[in-house]
């Protein structure tokens, strides 16, 4: 089978960008951070620590300023975030559920002659109007073992 001139200069080309990637990926490591400077952090040649803490105002064109406290003698960033709320003891924050006494929120007990609704009376108090309660008690059926 004879190859044309076509298919040779297209294979040419791939082999030749196929060396070009091989060469080009076996170069010296590229950092993309810049050397550190003589007046540098502590931290420099690590990562840079990245802390949000305190509060500060920003300027519109860029300008950063940061809320300092001192704590034992050294200045630091204040951790606390003043919140104010529109609210007060005279104004109070509007709450309101959409029930009313015409409208009361609505509520049903599911209880049955076969499931009756389980009551317990945990105290007695008489009134003027004292009158006995009367208890009808029903025997249970007898078991074997209590509770079961």
């Amino acid at each position: 089978m004879k190859t044309d001139t076509y298919t040779k200069a297209v294979l040419t080309v791939i082999a030749a960008c196929l060396l070009w990637m091989c060469v080009m990926g076996s170069g010296a490591a590229i950092h993309a951070q810049q050397p550190p400077a003589a007046d540098a952090p502590p931290f420099a040649g690590r990562i840079q620590p990245v802390v949000i803490v305190g509060t500060g105002t920003m300027t519109a064109n860029g300008v950063v300023s940061i809320n300092f406290v001192k704590r034992s003698g050294t200045q630091v960033t204040d951790p606390t975030l003043p919140v104010t709320l529109p609210y007060s003891a005279d104004a109070p924050l509007p709450v309101r559920l959409p029930y009313s006494s015409a409208s009361p929120l609505p509520a049903q007990l599911f209880y049955s002659s076969h499931a009756p609704l389980p009551v317990e009376i945990t105290g007695i108090k008489p009134t003027l109007d004292w009158e006995p309660i009367r208890a009808k008690v029903e025997a249970a059926d007898v078991r074997l073992t209590p509770g079961r």
